[in-house]
């Protein structure tokens, strides 16, 4: 026998399950090979591999499992030439506690790697099923001394945009440890299967030393039984749960009394007490069983540290994973890094819990807040509206209608929500992120995966975006160059629309790995290929809901995988000179909680946010006022309307804010069919705003720091591309004195480059100004240098030289007239004028 001192994990995730087409009740691959050494040091290799067909129980259908290379590594998906009496679809009824036997498998398998994967946990004993209407699957293989392993399936729970769909996981671990080293050609292990709920605890470990128990007493053990009986009883269509739920729990609390060292009773008492939130009492179970017993149950250690974590007390954790720790084996085991991010999370808890944030947060009040859940908050500027994701009830679906919804401000509350119409569709719509202009939507729209690959649609869950116009919301277009067929979501578009944040997840349901991608916004409009980004942001847990801020400064998202105070907790980065995003800072407490936070969004005033909290199974937003150190910079905001000369709107006209220091766009927005535009604006900076429109000439206008505060209106007027027409490049600056160009002048000269590029048949005058400042000699040749300095900048942006002709006028035209230093500036000038075609 070998010598196995650590627990393995195994994920099973099951898909949809389809009707059986023949009654073979089990298939078995020839194995790849049938012998394998394994020393005393736990260096494990696969025995073989094999595939084995099963029918798991009744309410969850049959099953293929296949091991990989990695034994930890087991999948699982429909099997559809299995007969199966009881054969049903994946979708099954939510039970609060309790467990299900199925039947056992025999399978030849072996432990090859030291990582787990992450999983849920079931309670109590197992047993071997005894459904009469349908046959074992496999006969009972020669079971080694002692080579037993106890497995159980429990039920985790993600939905299409937010959750995930229910995946049975598997863990198990040995029941007996061996002292001396040996050596073994193939190890059998009867492995039980047992659905159990994890709508309980999925965080609790399930195996457990066979049929025996912690106790002599046959009164407690009978209890103890009938409190199992009672919660499998519970299981039925119809019974009534909540008083079964308490008859088990007086059951087991009668159990104790009798033997208040019986083990098994309390272990099942102390998930209870985790799954109503008595987490005091849920800790002092876990530590007074294990403090015994800890052996025989390794992982539940990790259950005790996370009851001490929802009772905020990190000294509990520590002891937890403390005692853990002193377990032999352990320490060469596989859960050293997560006993270390524990420790890490209570030391964390420990000065949050000592110096918390200020706070200032409250659940939306109805009617945005209904007994179904809310989430992923979307806020338009200032907060004048919110979209979200709210999931209803639907008889056609097991997990319920994922659809988008519009919430307005009106006063000091919100508006009853209503439907986004023109977006949401018979599938899950959800996860939205609005533009600056709140023109432009960018969403999520998952499918079941069997309906994936029409149309457009790539994966379960893809990436959309659509336009506003006057008659509601346009046609949603599939962002094809990003989506694939993995899983997209949860999008957020950049201050200047040009860069796109989304989550992606890789792998099978239960298994994928989120992770935070970008993507740029190509010189035709299209999407790039999209990149992971750096580890600055994603870590090795998982990443979700990014957010940047309209002062395209500060960047927040939720993480499991940093430490912190559990679950997701919401972080913040700040950009930094380099253009990198800083090390992520966390929100503290009481903002993040053991709790699940996530799909923070901060409105312009860069201290109110949104996000939502998972408590008690409930999704519901919150309205928050970030405390400084984490707020981010409050932007102002500009709008108006872009006409032509003659008053007529134009739709579709581009308006592109750009900081006049670094030259870098912050901000976009496209006009309205009335000419309307709505954009966010910094208050720290001076900018240029930039606008252009199908034939029309460019316009460049600079606005200094402080000149717009609040909601400020300005209309911009764009005129006709024809002969004559003129426009100032105000965004290109000399070196005083010189016909040396400032760096600045370099993103508006590569800007209007593009546009003359784009259009060969132009051609321009590039004149250059001066001021009364000096000779009129010296400004003529001054002026002509400028010209000429200007005309090579663009040809090197792309611009053909027979379009431009560069002309110095000197000081002989002015803009306005005056000799205050204001009205210099302003005569300090470059021009383009169109010129007849030639």
């Amino acid at each position: 026998m070998s010598q196995f001192n650590h627990f393995g994990r195994v994920n099973f995730p099951i898909g949809q399950v389809k009707p059986q087409q023949s009654p073979n009740l089990v298939k078995t691959l020839k194995p790849s090979s049938s012998r394998v050494q394994m020393n005393a040091a736990p260096s494990f290799d696969v025995l073989h591999q094999k595939q084995v067909r099963m029918a798991a129980h009744k309410n969850i259908g049959l099953v293929d499992t296949e091991s990989t290379a990695d034994a930890l590594c087991v999948t699982a998906w429909p099997a559809t030439n299995v007969g199966h009496p009881n054969a049903a679809t994946l979708a099954f009824d939510v039970l609060m506690f309790g467990e299900i036997t199925a039947h056992e498998v025999v399978v030849d398998v072996a432990i090859n790697s030291h990582q787990g994967h992450d999983g849920s946990n079931g309670i109590g004993h197992l047993e071997i099923a005894n459904v009469s209407s349908m046959p074992h699957l496999v006969t009972r293989g020669e079971v080694m001394q002692d080579a037993v392993i106890d497995v159980a399936v429990g039920v985790a729970d993600e939905s299409n945009t937010h959750k995930t769909n229910f995946v049975p996981v598997v863990r198990f671990a040995p029941s007996w440890r061996s002292a001396n080293a040996q050596t073994v050609t193939m190890i059998r292990m009867r492995i039980v299967l047992m659905l159990f709920l994890v709508s309980l605890v999925p965080q609790f470990s399930v195996a457990q030393p066979g049929p025996r128990f912690h106790t002599e007493s046959k009164k407690a053990i009978k209890l103890y039984r009938r409190a199992m009986e009672m919660s499998r009883a519970a299981m039925v269509p119809g019974a009534a749960t909540e008083d079964a739920k308490q008859q088990v729990e007086e059951d087991l609390r009668k159990a104790l009394e009798l033997d208040p060292n019986f083990a098994e009773a309390e272990r099942v008492l102390a998930a209870l007490d985790y799954d109503r939130g008595a987490f005091i009492e849920s800790r002092d179970h876990y530590a007074h069983y294990l403090s015994r017993f800890g052996e025989d149950w390794i992982r539940d250690h990790f259950s005790w540290a996370e009851s001490a974590r929802f009772a905020l007390d990190p000294s509990g954790m520590k002891g937890a994973m403390k005692a853990m720790s002193q377990i032999p084996g352990v320490a060469e085991g596989p859960d050293v890094d997560a006993i270390a991010a524990v420790f890490k999370d209570a030391e964390f808890m420990e000065g949050a819990l000592a110096n918390p944030v200020l706070l200032d947060s409250e659940v939306l009040p109805p009617p945005v807040s209904t007994r179904d859940d809310e989430y992923f908050p979307s806020v338009w500027l200032a907060g004048e509206a919110l979209v979200f994701t709210r999931r209803v009830e639907d008889a056609r679906y097991h997990q319920g209608q994922e659809d988008l919804y519009v919430a307005q401000r009106e006063g000091s509350g919100w508006s009853a929500p209503e439907p986004l119409r023109g977006l949401n569709t018979l599938s899950n719509e959800g996860a939205a992120a609005l533009s600056g202009d709140g023109m432009t939507i960018c969403y999520t729209v998952c499918r079941d995966t069997d309906r994936s690959g029409e149309d457009a649609h790539k994966g379960s869950c893809d990436l959309y975006i659509a336009q506003r116009n006057e008659q509601g919301w346009g046609q949603a277009v599939n962002l094809s160059a990003v989506n694939t067929a993995a899983w997209e979501s949860q999008p957020c578009l950049s201050p200047d629309g040009q860069q796109l944040f989304f989550t992606r997840g890789a792998g099978r349901a239960g298994r994928r790995k989120y992770d935070l991608f970008t993507a740029r916004r190509q010189s035709d409009g299209s999407w790039g290929q999209a990149f992971r980004m750096g580890g600055e942001v994603n870590s090795n847990g998982k990443e979700m809901r990014p957010f940047i801020h309209p002062d395209g400064q500060h960047f927040y998202f939720a993480s499991d995988g940093r430490t912190g105070m559990g679950g997701m907790d919401l972080f913040v980065c700040t950009l930094m000179d380099n253009g990198k995003w800083g090390s992520p800072v966390n929100l503290g407490w009481p903002i993040n909680t053991p709790e699940d936070e996530s799909g923070l969004v901060v409105s312009s005033d860069g201290v109110t946010g949104f996000f939502s909290r998972s408590e008690d199974g409930q999704l519901d937003i919150h309205e928050l006022i970030l405390p400084p150190n984490v707020a981010a910079q409050a932007t102002s905001a500009m709008e108006g309307r872009l006409s032509s000369a003659s008053g007529v709107p134009l739709q579709a006209a581009l308006i592109r804010l750009v900081d006049s220091d670094s030259g870098t766009p912050f901000a976009e927005a496209i006009a309205a069919a009335d000419g309307s535009y709505h954009v966010p604006v910094p208050l720290d900076r001076a900018f240029v705003v930039m606008a252009e429109a199908a034939g029309h000439m460019l316009l460049s206008e600079r606005i200094e720091q402080g000149e717009i505060e609040g909601r400020v209106a300005r209309n911009f007027v764009l005129d006709p591309l024809q002969a004559g027409s003129e426009a100032v490049l105000k965004n290109v600056f000399f070196e005083s004195g010189s016909a040396m160009l400032n760096p600045t002048s370099n993103v508006e000269l590569e800007r209007v480059g593009s546009w003359l590029a784009a259009q060969p048949h132009l051609i321009m005058e590039v004149g250059g100004h001066t001021d009364d400042v000096g000779t009129q000699s010296e400004n003529m040749i001054l002026s002509e240098q400028r010209a000429e300095a200007v005309k090579t900048a663009l040809q090197q942006a792309g611009v053909q030289e027979r379009q431009l002709i560069a002309k110095g006028y000197g000081q002989s035209k002015p803009a306005v007239t005056g000799t205050s230093e204001e009205a210099r500036q302003q005569n300090r000038r470059t021009t383009l004028m169109v010129l007849p075609a030639r």
